[in-house]
């Protein structure tokens, strides 16, 4: 059981094949589920989820871009933004150097062609943050970036959850530490949950960080 109040940061960690990414998916509303899972009261299979769907901006490890331009993908979802709004998501998704020189008109083909994976994982950022949804979700979301961008970006990411509810998997500890709550999951399960300095030093997530730490080293 978890819940996520209004306008909360919450990081979800655990090893890979903990279930994460699934759980993401679940309040995406891409898989079925058992029990109870409510949004603002209402259970969500109940719910229309469309609806529901334009309450989120998502980026996660493998950004979707279609075939179109650059500018098209940029707006995916009926999103009504100025130019002026793209230009300043540009800038705060580290993406405005490189779309500078190939034009929003550029065409990028079917699974992404054209730009490489990290010029693809800043449009999904830049995407996001014009998409200014209630809920933010975040799957690793500079995975394929290299520290300086990463750091970047995730300030422009962390101004933007500000106003709005985010859920985060991460394995950044500096992250961690500023997150309002953590889910700590292992096969499935949320095992623990709690602030950075309550979990750091017992069960399953102290493991974790002990082997971030190494992996650092």
């Amino acid at each position: 059981s978890f819940h996520i109040p209004k306008e909360s940061h919450i990081a979800l960690v655990g090893q890979s094949g903990a279930g994460k990414t699934s759980l993401i998916n679940v309040l995406l509303g891409f898989l079925p589920y058992e029990g109870s899972l409510k949004i603002n009261g209402v259970e969500l299979n109940q719910s229309r989820l469309s609806d529901w769907r334009k309450q989120i901006a998502w980026v996660g490890q493998n950004p979707l871009l279609l075939q179109g331009s650059i500018k098209e993908n940029l707006l995916l979802g009926d999103i009504q933004a100025t130019d002026a709004q793209i230009e300043q998501a540009l800038i705060s998704a580290q993406a405005k150097e490189f779309t500078d020189k190939l034009g929003l008109d550029s065409e990028i083909k079917d699974g992404g062609m054209g730009v490489s994976v990290g010029q693809a994982q800043r449009l999904a950022i830049a995407r996001a943050l014009l998409r200014k949804g209630n809920l933010l979700l975040l799957d690793e979301p500079t995975a394929s970036l290299d520290a300086q961008s990463e750091n970047l970006v995730l300030a422009a990411l962390a101004e933007m959850s500000h106003n709005q509810t985010t859920l985060m998997i991460t394995h950044r500890i500096e992250d961690l530490k500023q997150c309002d709550n953590i889910f700590v999951m292992q096969e499935g399960e949320i095992v623990q949950q709690g602030h950075f300095n309550q979990l750091k030093d017992q069960g399953f997530f102290a493991e974790l960080l002990a082997q971030r730490k190494e992996d650092i080293q």
